[in-house]
């Protein structure tokens, strides 16, 4: 779209840029570069629309198939821990989190093929939970957005987007997988069908076995998963197809939540849906509906009589219509619009209401809600002339609780040469309060020394933000280099208010019998979140290459001035890849880096905050024995390091072939 016009003029700052380059670098044949610049690499969630990622202004990363076959990542999380500017990590009893710029994953939104995914709704569980859900095997690649969306995707997306890209049938084959590791094993079979006539399918099964981590009394949960999936497309003319798809989600978790308690985790997940896509004369469209439902159904136990202390049931049930149309205007516009319609419907046990629901002697509140979603959007994709893109974007939403909101996005990509390049992106997002969030009254019974409540607040008002990016990227030869500096103003940001009330049995002397926590859903009146985003690239030679990563962050609350909790002031990665096509063994070690993340523990009856600081090696080695066969095998955090705040016990081993026939 822009065409690259060399201007000698502007050799001196992309020699700046580039001035981590400027030793030496041997020739390296082009295969043989496992961390080539990927710039001309094709993004569509940035836009909505097919954009070359160095041409589209949002801070964008794919991570491709062969990006995660390398790490022989067997989950979504291992997937993103190489991504730039996005802090994945385990987050104990509630699965992962996945921040982006300081933004929590409550405030990422997370797609599948551009669909929404989300099932839980609090604070602590939206999204988390996630990142598991999605069977890897029928990942093609994973598109990151960092920085507000909303203009284009609405609530959710104040920090940015995940869109996972499944895998379309191909050819025709049947691919059998397993993996192993010391905390889970799997094995699946994938079944590719070309097009026969009109008609292309593949489906898949997998079962995931995680291991109980050891016999300490709060382990995380462990059990079974089995995923499957049918995808199947229909040509209705040449350039007019159909797609249609079911996932099935099926979970039988258990969690020790104590020494005399554990909870039974079981969840059904039921995806289904449909989409007219095609292109014409002026442009391309597409009109999609699908609809998802989810059943959990949690039992808490006295792990020794098998007495029920507490439960939990929930059934989610979301409706969704959306279409999009892009139209070429003459040269220089490419216009899209589209729309959405959204209905959530949910009834559970955390949920105010006037029902009730008893299992085995004990009563729970049983509460419905349903919340419906509009929304209309604009972009403009304006190539005002060969070095300059400006893309405009506007997106009305509609909550039948909260009604209108607005939001507004200017992206711009300015080529200063050939190979140097400015972005920058100012924005609005906000992010309306969850069903949970606003109706949520639920007592817990964790252990028999604590007793949880947490309550909803129907006077929240929707989170708000600006968001605002300035970066330079450029290439030379294969060395690439990028720096990004971004800005996150938040309003009104929705955080749960906890009380721990000690209560002491009137012995002599008097000895803690349990703790009350009360926790009231609340919204802080603003907080900024801003920093640095820098990422270096470069050849070694002879099948080797380097990347290195690094962010910095300050995260504070605006009225206290204190730094926010559950975010590392300083995180960085570094990367050294092997690659030799004519062996068939690829490799990659990397180091990750996490400083001053901010947490607090209870220190007697006070809370206190600290940081944590985290270094972890991992290494991973595939060998391709030919192309219908090949093994990995890897290690994740080589020198055995464990860190509570971090979520992170132990080395972790892993392998696992891939057969195709």
């Amino acid at each position: 779209m822009i065409h690259s016009l060399v201007r000698k003029r502007n050799a001196l700052l992309t020699t700046a840029v580039l001035s981590a380059f400027t030793l030496p670098a041997y020739a390296a044949d082009a295969d043989a570069d496992p961390l080539q610049v990927k710039t001309d690499a094709i993004v569509v969630t940035a836009s909505r629309t097919e954009q070359m990622l160095r041409e589209s202004p949002a801070s964008a990363e794919v991570i491709t198939r062969k990006d995660i076959d390398r790490m022989g990542a067997e989950n979504l999380v291992q997937a993103l821990r190489l991504a730039a500017g996005i802090d994945v990590r385990e987050n104990g009893m509630v699965g992962n989190q996945s921040a982006i710029r300081g933004l929590s994953t409550n405030q990422t939104l997370i797609l599948i093929d551009g669909r929404r995914i989300r099932t839980e709704d609090t604070s602590q569980t939206a999204n988390y939970y996630e990142l598991q859900r999605i069977n890897m095997d029928d990942v093609d690649r994973i598109e990151v957005v960092r920085g507000a969306a909303s203009s284009l995707y609405g609530a959710d997306a104040l920090g940015g987007v995940i869109n996972i890209i499944r895998k379309t049938p191909k050819k025709d084959s049947v691919s059998v997988l397993a993996d192993w590791t010391t905390r889970q094993k799997d094995g699946g079979i994938r079944v590719e069908r070309k097009k026969r006539g009109k008609w292309a399918l593949s489906s898949s099964f997998k079962m995931a076995d995680i291991r109980e981590r050891g016999t300490n009394a709060t382990s995380n949960m462990y059990g079974d998963k089995y995923f499957f999936n049918i995808d199947g497309r229909m040509d209705l003319a040449k350039n007019k197809r159909v797609d249609v798809f079911l996932d099935y989600l099926r979970e039988n978790l258990y969690m020790k939540d104590s020494a005399t308690q554990g909870t039974d985790y079981d969840h059904d997940r039921i995806s289904t849906g449909v989409t007219l896509s095609g292109e014409d004369k002026r442009g391309s469209y597409d009109l999609r509906a699908y609809y998802t439902y989810f059943n959990k159904d949690q039992n808490t136990r006295n792990r020794l009589t098998g007495a029920l202390s507490s439960f939990d049931v929930m059934k989610f049930n979301s409706y969704i219509l959306d279409g999009k149309r892009s139209v070429q205007l003459g040269d220089n516009h490419l216009v899209t619009f589209g729309g959405e319609y959204r209905v959530e419907d949910m009834e559970s046990t955390r949920i105010q209401g006037s029902g009730t629901l008893a299992r085995e002697g004990i009563t729970n509140h049983l509460g419905d809600s349903t919340m419906k979603y509009a929304a209309l959007y604009l972009q403009d994709e304006w190539c005002i002339s060969p070095k300059w893109l400006l893309i405009p974007s506007v997106r009305w939403d509609y909550n039948d609780t909260f009604g209108t909101e607005v939001t507004e996005k200017l992206g711009t990509t300015y080529k200063l040469s050939k190979n140097t390049r400015i972005k920058a992106n100012v924005g609005t997002a906000y992010r309306a309060p969850t069903a949970s969030e606003l109706y949520f009254d639920w007592q817990h019974t964790p252990n028999a020394r604590m007793v949880v409540h947490i309550h909803g607040n129907p006077d929240l008002q929707p989170e708000k933000a600006l968001n605002f990016d300035l970066g330079i990227e450029a290439e030379r030869g294969k060395n690439f280099g990028k720096l990004t500096y971004f800005h996150n103003k938040v309003d009104d940001l929705i955080n749960i208010n906890t009380t721990m009330i000690p209560v002491f049995v009137p012995t002599f002397p008097p000895t803690l019998h349990h703790r009350l926590a009360n926790g009231v859903y609340e919204n802080v009146s603003s907080a900024t979140m801003q920093g640095v985003e820098a990422e270096l690239r470069r050849p070694l030679g002879a099948g080797f290459s380097l990347r290195g990563t690094y962010t910095y962050l300050d995260a504070r609350d605006d009225t206290t001035g204190k730094r926010l909790e559950g975010r590392a002031r300083h995180t960085a990665s570094l990367q050294l890849s092997y690659e030799n096509p004519k062996s068939g063994i690829d490799a990659i070690l990397w180091n990750d880096w996490t400083s001053g993340y901010r947490y607090s523990e209870q220190v007697g009856r006070a809370s206190v905050s600290r940081d944590a600081n985290l270094s972890l090696m991992n290494f991973v080695i595939r060998k391709k024995f030919s192309d219908r066969f090949s093994a990995y095998l890897g290690i994740d955090n080589i020198f055995d390091k464990s860190s509570k705040a971090l979520a992170s016990d132990g080395r972790i081993w892993r392998t696992g072939v891939r057969m195709t026939f």
